[in-house]
């Protein structure tokens, strides 16, 4: 279905169609915000010197991007209500009804672990699911030997991937 920009910005859809190139020649998607093209944007997100910038950038500017983060957090409580809510259903459908008592307790034993780090020391630590509950080729289970406690840096920049 091919639409305009304006079209698109009317319905509040993110994306809209249009059927022409862009000027790079790609038939695709474009952003409803910018009038972009997501293969274009997806090229330049890909581009290795791009990513050491923004790495840099990041490190550099951590104060000014989590009060970004925060504050649109504040104005879009029902999003992260809803993401919340989806992870966690996501992780209590990923439990295995099979689990044993020790292993539940195990499972909060490496939670307690992550606070207790998180406390103790300057750096930020997550609980990781080694495989993700909802990655794009496999998914976890949430069980003992599918968690770690790794830096939050490390967990964020994993993201939903699996590296094994």
């Amino acid at each position: 279905m091919q639409k305009s920009r304006k079209a698109a910005l009317a319905n509040k859809d993110v994306y809209y169609f249009t059927g022409k190139p862009c000027k790079v020649g790609h038939v695709a998607n474009r952003r409803s915000s910018n009038g972009f093209c997501t293969a274009c944007e997806k090229e330049k997100n890909n581009n290795p010197e791009r990513k050491a910038y923004m790495a840099e950038y990041a490190q550099a500017n951590r104060a000014k991007l989590r009060e970004i983060a925060s504050k649109w957090q504040k104005n879009n409580k029902g999003k992260v209500n809803a993401n919340t809510a989806l992870r966690h259903t996501a992780k209590m459908q990923r439990k295995p009804k099979w689990l044993l008592k020790e292993d539940k307790e195990y499972i909060r034993c490496i939670y307690q672990l992550a606070a207790m780090r998180n406390r103790e020391s300057d750096q930020q630590w997550h609980v990781d699911h080694i495989v993700p509950l909802q990655g794009e080729t496999v998914s976890g289970l949430h069980v003992p030997w599918n968690l770690r406690v790794v830096p939050a840096v490390e967990n964020m920049r994993k993201n939903n991937r699996f590296y094994g």
